[in-house]
């Protein structure tokens, strides 16, 4: 499900969607919860990609809370409103997460 307020057309949706594939490919989950997902990404994870997927994401879709440590390879996104779950719960799936 793509938030009314995301401003990314169809190509750069695309692009960004496989940007989280390659992130979530061999991501272990920490912490799952309403509102906040953390992940540890693998150490091979492209730092350039997890970069640009953090850029896209501030730019169309400022609701969500991103964050990164690239000391422990921890990334977190999280929505502070409720009618962000569902597109928290799409970046979970697009991750191979089941919410």
């Amino acid at each position: 499900m793509l938030s009314a307020s995301c401003s990314l057309d169809e190509d750069a949706l695309s692009t960004q969607l496989d940007r989280y594939r390659a992130v979530g490919a061999d991501a272990q989950v920490i912490e799952e919860g309403t509102g906040r997902l953390v992940l540890r990404l693998s150490d091979q994870t492209s730092a350039a990609v997890i970069g640009e997927l953090i850029a896209v994401e501030r730019r169309c879709c400022p609701f969500f809370e991103l964050d990164w440590d690239p000391e422990a390879h921890r990334l977190t996104v999280a929505v502070s409103r409720d009618e962000h779950q569902p597109a928290l719960a799409a970046i979970a799936g697009t991750l191979g997460i089941a919410r």
